[in-house]
Parts: C-alpha cells; sequence; structure tokens
C-alpha cells in the first residue's frame, strides 16, 4: 500500500511538515473557483482573510498550469490580507474515491494496519498504486469488536502531481486532508459556538450543495458517522426553471433568493418558481429520509438534533424552508464570513461565505487553529 496522505508529505523536501507562526491557508480548487480561507491564530478561531476566485480557464487545464494558478493567488493575496503562503488543501473530488470500510481490529494490531489488510483485500494489487487517507467512523453501540472508517484513495501520481502543482506555484503544504473531515471540522467548531448545549454536541445532518451534486454528512456528537453523494444540484434547479419556464438563470436566482425588487414584482411568478422546481425538493427529501432511516437503524432509532447547510442553495429561503417543515429541527446555514466573523474590525460579504466551497475551504482552515472555544 502507498502512504497515508499525512505520512507521503512529511517525506517531500519542498513540502513544509509545520504550520509556522501563522496559522495555514485553506485551499479548495473547486470545478469552477479558487476558494481561500484564513484564520487569525489563538481561540476562538475568527477569519482573517477569504477570497473566492472565478477559474479563467478549466480545472483540468488549471491542475498542469503552476504559472495560471500563481496568477491567481497573486489576485487573492493583493486584495486579502493573507499572511504567509503555507496551505492545507484536498484533491479535487473526482479524483478521490471515497468509501465506507468496515474492518476488526486483532489482538495488539493498530487500525492502520487493520484498514490496510481490509483494503488490500478488496483491491489486490491496485493498492500499490494508491494514496490512502482514513477518519474513523463512530462505532456502532454495544460494538466494541467492528470497527468502520471513512477511507480516502486516489493514485499516486495525481497526489504526486497535485502537491507539486501548489508547489510550483509557490506555496508549502502542511497537509493533504479529506473534504469530508474538513467540513466535519467546520461543523463542530462552529457548533461551539451556536449550539445551546455546548460541550456536548449536536448530532447533525449536513448537506453542502454543490453545482451538480450535494454531499449529506452526517456527524454524530463528535464523529463523521455517514458521508454520501446524491444527485441533487444548483445547476437542476435552473435548468428546471429554464425548461419548464423559459427562464434566465439571472431572474431565477433572483427569485430563488427572494431578491426585494424581485419580490415585489414577481411574487406571483415566485408562486409558480415554487411550484415548478418541487419535485426537485422532493428528490432532495427523499434522500433525506433514505439517511435518516439508514441512521435511524444504526442508533437504535435516534434521529437528528440539528441540520447544518452549505453552498449556494443554503442562500435560497424555499429550500431551507422546506428543509425546516419536513425535519422540524434547528438549522444553521454554514458561512464562515458570520461564523467567524471578528468581534471588532472589518467583516466579508456574507454572500462571499455561502459561494460553493468557501465551507470547506474553512474546514481546512481550521486545521492549524487551537480548538479551545
Amino acid at each position: 500500500m502507498s502512504a497515508l496522505f499525512s505520512s507521503l508529505i512529511s517525506r517531500l523536501p519542498w513540502v513544509s511538515p509545520a504550520l509556522g507562526s501563522a496559522p495555514p491557508i485553506g485551499l479548495y480548487l473547486g470545478p469552477d473557483r479558487l476558494d481561500l480561507v484564513q484564520m487569525n491564530g489563538g481561540a476562538p478561531a475568527c477569519l482573517r482573510a477569504m477570497s473566492s476566485i472565478a477559474l479563467p480557464e478549466a480545472r483540468e487545464q488549471l491542475l498542469g498550469d503552476p504559472a495560471g494558478l500563481r496568477a491567481l493567488l497573486r489576485q487573492a493575496f493583493a486584495s486579502e490580507p493573507f499572511r504567509g503562503k503555507t496551505v492545507v488543501s484536498c484533491l479535487p473530488a473526482d479524483q478521490v474515491k471515497i468509501l465506507s470500510l468496515s474492518y476488526a481490529l486483532a489482538d495488539g494490531q493498530t487500525d492502520d494496519l487493520a484498514v490496510a489488510a481490509e483494503l488490500r483485500g478488496r483491491l489486490q494489487d491496485e493498492l500499490d498504486e494508491m494514496v490512502v487517507d482514513y477518519m474513523p467512523l463512530r462505532r456502532d453501540e454495544g460494538d466494541t469488536a467492528e470497527r468502520e472508517a471513512l477511507v480516502a484513495l486516489a493514485p499516486r501520481t495525481q497526489v504526486m502531481a497535485y502537491l507539486h502543482l501548489l508547489s510550483d506555484a509557490g506555496l508549502k503544504v502542511a497537509a493533504l486532508d479529506i473534504g469530508p473531515a474538513a467540513l466535519t471540522r467546520c461543523v463542530k467548531r462552529t457548533s461551539a459556538r451556536h449550539f445551546p448545549g455546548f460541550p456536548a454536541m449536536p448530532n447533525a445532518l449536513l448537506i453542502n450543495f454543490g453545482a451538480e451534486s450535494s454531499y449529506l454528512t452526517v456527524i454524530w456528537g463528535r464523529r463523521t458517522v455517514l458521508d454520501r453523494v446524491i444527485g441533487f444540484g444548483e445547476s437542476r434547479l435552473f435548468e428546471r426553471l429554464k425548461t419548464v419556464l423559459d427562464m434566465p438563470r439571472e431572474l431565477s436566482l433572483r427569485i430563488l433568493c427572494r431578491d426585494e425588487e424581485a419580490s415585489a414584482s414577481k411574487a406571483e411568478g415566485r408562486g409558480i418558481v415554487e411550484e415548478v422546481i418541487k419535485p426537485d425538493l422532493n428528490l432532495l427529501h427523499q434522500e433525506i429520509s433514505k439517511t435518516l432511516v439508514y441512521m435511524a437503524s444504526r442508533t437504535r432509532g435516534k434521529s437528528i438534533d440539528a441540520l447544518f447547510l452549505a453552498g449556494p442553495v443554503a442562500r435560497y429561503p424555499i429550500v431551507v424552508e422546506s428543509l425546516q417543515q419536513i425535519l422540524k429541527v434547528p438549522v444553521h446555514i454554514l458561512n464562515p464570513a458570520v461564523d467567524f466573523a471578528p468581534p471588532i474590525g472589518r467583516r466579508h460579504d456574507e454572500a462571499l461565505g455561502t459561494t460553493a466551497g468557501m465551507a470547506l475551504a474553512a474546514g481546512l482552515a481550521l486545521r492549524g487553529v487551537p480548538e479551545n472555544e
């Protein structure tokens, strides 16, 4: 088996194994934007800088263009007070295979060895060309022998190419993280600030909305227990409105966001829009229901205490209200610009915090910040 992400990074001479004096910059290279977040040092975590820049070319091209990435970084660093060039990042989602793995520990066996043995049985020689990382999941109640982990696998060649891209763009890599782990970190740190029962943590469902698909992550207390992708995304809503109503994307966005001007003159149109996208919302509800039924079977009938939303669809009141109606739990929209705003000083645009990859970038940035809230 190839190295764990963390072990691989520590052996590369051009990668910084230490975070240095400044917290790392969380860097997420999304399908169409580069998202960057940095916190101030110390606790509680407070936002220092954040930036989201549209990619001038397809991400696939940028992955082979260090000069292009360097130009985007210069743009971000010129507009925001980022400090240092040490980053925590994660591979693009389409380069990483994430699976849930059940394994058992033999006497004296470490989790690393047990996970490696289970993966070897599944992947055989293919495992030799992979870089692996994993995140332990919460065990079933009363079960001490069987364990589960969320495992990330990526071809070694792609991992090395991504690390070289970041290095050649002038960055130092402190760590490569797993997307679900970063989002879980963001939820936990947000809960520490906003959940009234802290230090007890809520059993939460996180929905991270993307353009083409979304992720459902179940966080049971302080641990992730499930992460799955569903075929619901922002583009699906725009495509249906275009097909059924021939509605331009710009107008669709204004109505979905309940823009004041649109709301004043398009109240009837808003009702039609809500009716048109109802099948897509029903699909989302069905996927959530499947997830919660599965979790109830794993937790002796328990359910979630809170719902966290991230990504652009979280800005749409119709979606938020429909989820509140069916789940009947508190809903919190993950927004680093709000959740980690400094008590005094400059604040960032709240709309910036709801871009698709910003919560993930914040979770990456939080990896280097003390956890004491």
